[in-house]
């Protein structure tokens, strides 16, 4: 997790991605206003429910994520993103081959933990 405070250029190739979940590799870089993650999804691989305070932004970058937002069912292809308002109640499954996202979070006092 890289944490900044001055302008920086940033090569996702070159953070350190580690096991957030079982398939599931993320590396954060950490803002006074915002964090952002980098995740890559193994196949099969998925992300419980959960929620937090955070506004959420996901883009999906390559393959496809299968959502369940508020209870509803939501996929998520190549290029397409979600906005989920902070205490919105979230999940993820991802099918084979795999995907990456890139989530944006606001304000957090302090970067997410693994």
């Amino acid at each position: 997790m890289l944490t900044m405070h001055t302008p920086r250029k940033i090569d996702w190739d070159e953070q350190e991605f580690t096991e957030v979940r079982p398939g599931i590799f993320g590396a954060t870089v950490h803002t006074p206003q915002l964090t952002a993650t980098l995740y890559r999804y193994g196949a099969d691989s998925s992300w419980e429910e959960h929620q937090h305070p955070q506004d959420q932004i996901t883009t999906v970058l390559e393959g496809v994520i299968d959502f369940v937002v508020d209870g509803e069912p939501v996929q998520l292809t190549e290029g397409q993103l979600a906005t989920l308002p902070g205490g919105t109640p979230h999940s993820a499954t991802v099918p084979a081959p795999g995907a990456v996202s890139l989530n944006v979070f606001t304000h957090r006092d302090a970067p997410p933990r693994a």
